[in-house]
Parts: structure tokens; C-alpha cells; sequence
């Protein structure tokens, strides 16, 4: 998730304020949004 104050800031993982079930979902959240925080980053989709 890129910021909407400052190109090129992003938030992944634990940063972001999701609630869910225990169990490892929060590791997948946290995988997840790391993934995608890095390809948008580097330009890639």
C-alpha cells in the first residue's frame, strides 16, 4: 500500500492495522503485503 502523501512510501506487514483470525493469518498478511510492497516499488506488476 504506497502512500498517498509521499511517492514511493509504502506499508507492509505489520504496519498496517488488519485484524484477523489467529493462526497464521497475520503471516500471510504480513507476506502478502510485503510481495506486493516490493514489486510496486520496483516498478514491476
Amino acid at each position: 500500500m504506497e502512500s498517498r502523501l509521499v511517492k514511493g512510501l509504502y506499508f507492509a506487514g505489520e504496519v498496517l492495522d488488519l485484524d484477523a483470525l489467529t493462526g497464521g493469518f497475520n503471516l500471510q498478511i504480513a507476506w502478502s503485503t510485503g510481495y506486493l510492497a516490493g514489486c510496486s516499488a520496483s516498478g514491476e506488476e
